[in-house]
């Protein structure tokens, strides 16, 4: 039961943006963080369904995927799609930005 995993706008500009910062601290993090969110893409590519729902807004689940980052997505069984919505630090207004 393979998906497939589309991201965003929002979650392309939320990685390069993560990326950028992250490079500003550590010459590791930003591959480390990207080999990580390959891995979590992977994995909801297989099975999406086994991260938790976003209590905040059920039409999501979540899953932390680096450090506080996080990931939001939307599934749709029907086309076999797992939308990438946004890729935010936990310590952000998460309810307000969705």
């Amino acid at each position: 039961m393979n998906y497939t995993v589309t991201p965003s706008r929002f979650a392309k500009e939320d990685r390069r943006n993560i990326t950028v910062f992250l490079e500003q601290y550590s010459k590791t993090a930003p591959k480390r963080f990207n080999n990580e969110l390959k891995r979590y893409i992977t994995i909801l590519g297989n099975t999406p369904h086994i991260f938790f729902v976003f209590q905040s807004n059920p039409e999501y689940r979540h899953v932390v995927v680096f450090g506080s980052y996080v990931i939001l997505y939307t599934i749709d069984d029907e086309l076999k799609i797992v939308y990438i919505y946004r890729i935010l630090h936990g310590a952000q207004d998460i309810e307000n930005i969705l």
